[in-house]
């Protein structure tokens, strides 16, 4: 059965990207316009990110801009605009797209706040920053920030999300996992979290990543949380390897099948895999098909 997948975040804009090869697949990326509609996305949030560019993240920037003009034309599926890392917003850059979500840092510190390689907490001008997204109906996303800036993120009382993060319960190996406590105070802004394919974040040892281990993640945040603080973010274009039995994203059916075979109820399914996304950033029109 096919599902209204929504998937809340990808790295494609940053490939070697044409309107021409995003529409026709040249097999290159895990995300292209054939593999979106074979695999029932309706929505996906394409994310530019440019603080792992040291000194090209000018060139990148742009690049990124540039492939989201080229490629967003397309009805079906909608193409959302993220920023994650807002670096560029710091040098006065031009934004002309309105993103859905942006997420104040990436992986460092930036003038905003402080990502999960740093020890630094969010910055008066973070502060700042994030209340200017707020009121501008774009969604923050926690995903990249470190434990003491998340949780002063948490403390504005804003609903947010985390569009690509897993349970450090179940892996903690990696400190990108959201702890028990963040989880639930996500979930209680009305957030969701979007579990990702990232083998590193699915097991300690990575190699042995799998589908299964991407269904545990959602079960566990859902017995934490509820249902509806699940989702997905899947992270495609973003890193080399993926667990075992997904290549990309012409691999969603087999994730639907997974939570099947648990036992997911297809209205479960449907909220994980699309609805919940859709309502929290209310986006109320489905598209049909």
């Amino acid at each position: 059965m096919s599902r209204k997948i929504f998937d809340a975040h990808c790295d494609t804009l940053l490939g070697s990207l044409t309107h021409d090869d995003f529409t026709r697949g040249t097999g290159q990326l895990h995300v292209d316009l054939p593999a979106l509609l074979e695999s029932g996305v309706h929505d996906q949030i394409m994310a530019v990110c440019i603080e792992p560019y040291t000194g090209r993240e000018k060139e990148m920037w742009e690049r990124g801009l540039k492939n989201f003009e080229e490629i967003r034309i397309t009805e079906k599926p909608r193409l959302h605009f993220a920023i994650e890392g807002c670096l560029a917003l710091s040098k006065g850059w031009e934004l002309p797209f309105h993103p859905i979500v942006a997420s104040l840092t990436w992986n460092g510190d930036n003038p905003y706040a402080g990502g999960i390689g740093s020890q630094m907490d969010l910055t008066e001008d973070g502060r700042r920053l994030a209340e200017k997204f707020t009121r501008d109906e774009t969604v923050l996303d926690v995903s990249h920030l470190n434990d003491r800036s998340r949780k002063s993120v948490l403390k504005l009382g804003f609903p947010v999300c985390a569009t690509h993060c897993n349970a450090r319960r179940l892996c903690n190996g990696h400190n990108r996992n959201l702890p028990d406590e963040d989880i639930t105070e996500i979930a209680e802004t009305g957030g969701i979290i979007g579990v990702t394919f990232v083998p590193d974040f699915l097991e300690k040892d990575g190699s042995k990543a799998t589908i299964e281990s991407i269904v545990n993640h959602m079960e566990y945040i859902a017995e934490k949380t509820s249902i509806d603080s699940v989702g997905f973010g899947s992270d495609f274009d973003g890193v080399k390897n993926l667990p075992s039995g997904i290549e990309g994203a012409r691999s969603w059916h087999r994730v639907i099948d997974a939570l099947e075979n648990r036992g997911w109820s297809t209205v479960d399914i449907d909220k994980a895999a699309g609805s919940n996304w859709r309502r929290f950033f209310k986006i109320d029109k489905e598209i049909s098909g």
